[in-house]
């Protein structure tokens, strides 16, 4: 099976490519290709194309940290199940609309479900053992001490690259997961308060568990 890994920054994952190198990593049945994307939608959407044009993977894991509307949620490792473009859209002096509520495009226009970007890989979510979470990705990161920040409301990760991996996955029809740990609160500046290797670290035990598990999946792990 091949196991495309993508992550934003090689920092994230620094750990699990050193254990992959020197064989302390059991990927026997699994030939795992490494791709760091850069940080952002646009460098990742054409990262992850280019890939998978060259070899088409049988899954591809999106990994990395991101950032949780509700403090406890720090330091854990969540499978996100959806995706949307959080801040494309229209900013007026009311509030920001997007760009469904505008009228500019269908929100359920393929591969789009409501706006969001659904993984219809429910299998597979459900083989992570992981909590499962809506995620949001913004080009924007902003402050909660800036005028008129409000925190979303409802449990959501966010990240600048998640609905990239979505939209790909979706219009190739290529198996895919993303994986969020948790390093800090939407809208906390202080990084003196994130818990980043902590993150790192839960999220590197989590992706050595499930590429272990990937030795022992049969093909029903990848049907819709």
């Amino acid at each position: 099976m091949h196991l495309l890994l993508v992550s934003a920054t090689k920092f994230e994952v620094i750990d699990l490519v050193s254990a992959a190198e020197n064989h302390s990593l059991n990927h026997n049945r699994t030939n795992l290709k490494w791709l760091i994307s850069g940080i952002g939608q646009l460098q990742t959407t054409w990262a992850i194309q280019k890939s998978i044009e060259i070899q088409r993977p049988d899954l591809i894991i999106q990994c990395g940290i991101g950032g949780a509307s509700q403090e406890n949620e720090i330091g854990e490792v969540f499978a996100i199940r959806s995706d949307k473009l959080a801040d494309l859209g229209l900013m007026e002096n009311q509030g920001f609309s997007d760009i469904y509520q505008i009228g500019l495009s269908d929100p359920e226009e393929f591969p789009f479900t409501g706006g969001k970007l659904v993984n219809p890989y429910v299998n597979l979510l459900q083989w992570s053992g992981l909590r499962q979470l809506d995620g949001e990705t913004v080009n924007e990161i902003k402050s909660a001490d800036l005028p008129g920040f409000k925190r979303n409301p409802s449990l959501v990760v966010e990240s600048m690259e998640g609905a990239a991996l979505h939209y790909v996955g979706l219009m190739e029809k290529i198996p895919f997961l993303q994986l969020r740990a948790i390093s800090n609160l939407t809208g906390d500046r202080d990084k003196n308060r994130w818990k980043i290797k902590e993150a790192i670290k839960a999220l590197h035990d989590t992706l050595v568990l499930l590429i272990q598990k990937l030795e022992k999946a049969d093909e029903t792990l990848f049907r819709i």
